[in-house]
């Protein structure tokens, strides 16, 4: 099902934000190229603009023959949008002129005529990724295009339409807006999905790669900092950022060059020495976040998020036209939801947070659930935990017992109100990621043996006057620690 077969330019309202939710590989972009002639052939090319979110996806899509990127030194197609001067022949062959935000921004703060109304001869204004009206707040007088929108919308000229995979985001903010929604597909359209999902932390990341995502693996990550740090721990892996970005270099030209012809990340770049050097794993910044087109011949098998929120997560999981292997999301510390607690982003990722911690276990998941296989029982979490060194402690304290011991009476477990201590520390320290329902004392017993270096015998004596089976921990081995395997658990709400 693509968005051709299901929207109906018909039902557009011109007092509303016409609102297009359809995940990525639905034919969006094809739409707005190809149908809306065909729905609208009274509007000509001249007199619809589509904005997009990315410099990136402006180069991909102008590729298309019926959209035209926006020169913003054409002043000829400016004067027209504004009234100033009739259409041309150059502009009647032009196709639709797509650009960023801020290019629109800029038109509408800086290019007004006296006497004229701005952009007074466009018809149809689309606006792709338009959760972007609220998610991307570097943009500049972000809030100046939100006003015009709503001014617009209320003059009823104008048909404006969002397309989206995020819904969330614009039903959340829409009353503050002061504008309705006419959502023009009845349900979600979504293609592709992820056939495993994993909750994980930023620290795990390097060694989810190196062990876990078999095939080619994309990183989004919150900061050039952030990629930096990742790419120190990860062979064979690249940092790609936005070409305004003080950190682009040539070699990141090369890389998004390919991307925006190939719809696929390269498998060398050339160095400074021009030496060929491998790209197993693209780590990138929001730049990759929308409107990139990646074939499965180029091999990304895994998407790894480092935000938490839905929108991050649905929007970079859709740069692959295909099912991909594993999705990982991964909690990230993200400042500004310091400063802006009641966004609609810090609050999907403290929905996350609950779910990690089990103080909410659908919220979160039920925002991303569209866009991976399986249900809540079949998430795969797994994170280094650094709290086991707090358990160890307790451990080796109270039961370990000491090599030099000829009475070993008092490390015996074997009370009920002693396992059940041992299981409150585990829970405490988040030994393992689970429902408190799920620790069981043999749970734990076959996590220090098989994760902590801990050796535990079984053994049988009169206790009391009474034959009883306890436990004994008798050795620990600091180099035999996994605290990678200590922390995988795959969540099941049966309880099994």
């Amino acid at each position: 099902m693509y968005v051709s077969d299901v929207v109906d330019l018909e039902k557009v309202d011109r007092s509303m934000f016409n609102l297009i939710v359809s995940g990525t590989g639905t034919g969006k972009t094809y739409f707005i190229a190809n149908n809306i002639h065909r729905q609208l052939p009274q509007i000509h090319n001249s007199e619809i603009l589509f904005v997009a979110s990315r410099s990136l996806i402006v180069d991909q899509q102008s590729q298309s023959t019926s959209i035209t990127k926006f020169n913003r030194n054409d002043f000829e197609v400016v004067d027209y949008w504004n009234g100033k001067r009739d259409r041309s022949v150059r502009l009647h062959k032009q196709g639709i002129q797509i650009m960023t935000y801020d290019k629109i921004i800029e038109i509408l703060v800086n290019r007004n005529e006296t006497g004229m109304e701005t952009l007074a001869n466009i018809k149809v204004i689309v606006f792709d990724e338009c959760h972007t009206l609220f998610s991307d707040k570097f943009i500049e007088d972000m809030e100046a295009l939100k006003v015009w929108i709503r001014d617009t919308i209320y003059q009823k000229e104008k048909i404006i339409i969002g397309m989206t995979a995020t819904y969330g985001i614009i039903e959340f903010y829409k009353k503050n807006w002061g504008l309705e929604l006419n959502v023009l597909t009845e349900t979600p359209l979504i293609k592709y999905k992820a056939k495993q999902l994993i909750c994980t932390t930023f620290d795990t990341v390097p060694y989810l790669v190196a062990t876990q995502l078999e095939g080619r693996t994309m990183i989004l990550c919150y900061s050039f900092k952030d990629c930096v740090k990742l790419k120190e721990q990860i062979p064979n892996s690249f940092i790609l950022v936005s070409k305004n970005n003080e950190n682009f270099t040539e070699e990141m030209l090369q890389v998004r060059d390919y991307i925006v012809t190939k719809e696929m990340v390269p498998e060398f770049y050339t160095d400074k020495d021009s030496n060929n050097q491998v790209i197993d794993v693209l780590i990138t910044t929001s730049t990759l976040r929308e409107g990139v087109n990646l074939r499965e011949e180029g091999g990304i098998k895994n998407i790894v998020c480092c935000f938490s929120d839905e929108l991050h997560i649905v929007q970079f999981a859709g740069r692959a036209r295909y099912n991909l292997d594993k999705l990982v999301v991964a909690e990230t510390y993200i400042s500004s939801d310091n400063w802006h607690p009641d966004s609609y982003l810090a609050q999907s990722r403290k929905a996350y947070k609950d779910f990690m911690e089990m103080k909410d276990n659908l919220k979160w998941f039920m925002q991303i659930f569209q866009i991976v296989e399986g249900c809540f029982s079949d998430v795969l979490k797994i994170a280094v935990n650094k709290q086991e060194e707090k358990f160890i402690e307790y451990i080796n304290k109270k039961w370990l017992v000491p090599k030099d011991a000829t009475d070993v009476s008092a490390y015996r477990i074997y009370k009920d109100a002693d396992k059940e201590e041992i299981i409150r520390m585990a829970i405490q320290t988040k030994l393992l990621f689970a429902f408190p329902s799920q620790f069981t004392f043999f749970k734990v017993i076959e996590i220090m043996k098989n994760g902590l270096g801990y050796s535990i015998e079984t053994k049988q004596s009169k206790v009391d006057k009474k034959n009883t089976r306890y436990k004994l921990v008798v050795d620990f081995d600091e180099n035999k620690i996994d605290n990678i395997y200590i922390n995988s658990s795959k969540w099941n709400t049966r309880g099994k």
